[in-house]
């Protein structure tokens, strides 16, 4: 299962080298090459897109986060032309995590919701529920995460479903609102 352990011969000077021992010389940097994920190991793929303006959210409705900005974006996972999706160039296994940073609220409540391959509720994969929070209190920040296989070309947004009673303006302040994905390992 996987990739093998690699390991490297070693030679003595002056000593006469077989074909055999330069092929397996080859074999073996080529399974260190996969074994370390194709040169992942000094910039593994990551990718932290954040909202930088307000955004507005129907009551009753999901909507995704749009984001004006890549903090980190090794394998432009995130573009501006598609400012609400993250879009996965290796595939293997992540860490998916995301915030959306909301108002105060006095009734109702919020859903943020990650969504893989789909921007339909059912695509959820992980969701943080929120109440009304207590007097004085500055809003939820509903934080979510998973750790998910993935195929290249996945698709991941961050979605809000809220039931306030009105239209309810994302923030930007207290971290506002984001989402990443890390590169942890190969597929498996």
């Amino acid at each position: 299962m996987g990739i093998p352990t690699p390991t490297i011969p070693t030679f003595t000077d002056g000593q006469v080298v077989h074909a055999a021992d330069l092929n397996a010389l080859g074999s073996n940097l080529t399974n260190l090459y996969n074994y370390n994920n194709a040169g992942f190991t000094t910039q593994r793929p990551l990718v932290i897109a954040q909202a930088t303006t307000t955004q507005s959210c129907a009551n009753a409705a999901y909507t995704n986060v749009a984001f004006g900005q890549a903090v980190i974006n090794t394998d432009n996972m995130w573009s501006a032309s598609q400012a609400s999706q993250l879009t996965i160039q290796h595939a293997g296994v992540y860490w998916i995590f995301g915030q959306i940073r909301c108002p105060q609220f006095a009734s109702g409540g919020v859903a943020g919701n990650i969504l893989i391959n789909g921007t339909s509720y059912t695509n959820s994969k992980s969701t943080s529920i929120f109440g009304p929070g207590p007097s004085g209190f500055t809003g939820p920040t509903p934080q979510m995460g998973l750790i998910v296989n993935l195929a290249a070309n996945a698709t991941v947004f961050l979605s809000l479903y809220q039931s306030v009673g009105a239209s309810m303006t994302l923030q930007t302040d207290f971290g506002g609102s984001y989402l990443g994905a890390a590169f942890l390992s190969p597929s498996t």
